[in-house]
């Protein structure tokens, strides 16, 4: 092979290379800034001072939004563990029950058959 080949390959792979970094660096650039506006918008609310928004746990999406509500952050510390425990078994089961009559009523509106264990049969 003559000589002026292994230069004109050797130059095509450093541009290729550097194009491929240029591509890179801007794809890292763009989702860095992407991460750090949705992570401004996210903390503007905190420096404000609102209290965050929750659904309701009977509600199936619609824009019923609530208040948080319940113990403040970190009293779970001071208090009474077997009441902690307790407290937090029944808001588990809250849950669940929530979930489960969440699925019966959408599997209802959908026509789909409903689980043996959701209605409670099993």
């Amino acid at each position: 092979m003559p000589w002026w080949f292994w230069i004109l390959l050797w130059a095509a792979l450093l541009v290729g290379s550097a194009v491929a970094l240029a591509l890179g660096c801007f794809w890292l650039v763009r989702k860095a800034l992407r991460t750090l506006s949705d992570a401004g918008e996210s903390l503007a609310g905190i420096g404000s001072g609102a209290r965050p928004v929750l659904r309701d746990a009977t509600d199936d999406g619609a824009d019923s939004p609530r208040e948080a509500s319940g113990p403040a952050p970190g009293s779970a510390v001071f208090g009474d563990p077997d009441e902690m425990l307790s407290a937090y078994r029944r808001g588990k089961s809250e849950r669940r029950d929530a979930r489960r009559a969440r699925r019966v009523a959408r599997r209802a509106a959908r026509g789909q058959a409903q689980s043996l264990s959701d209605l409670g049969l099993i």
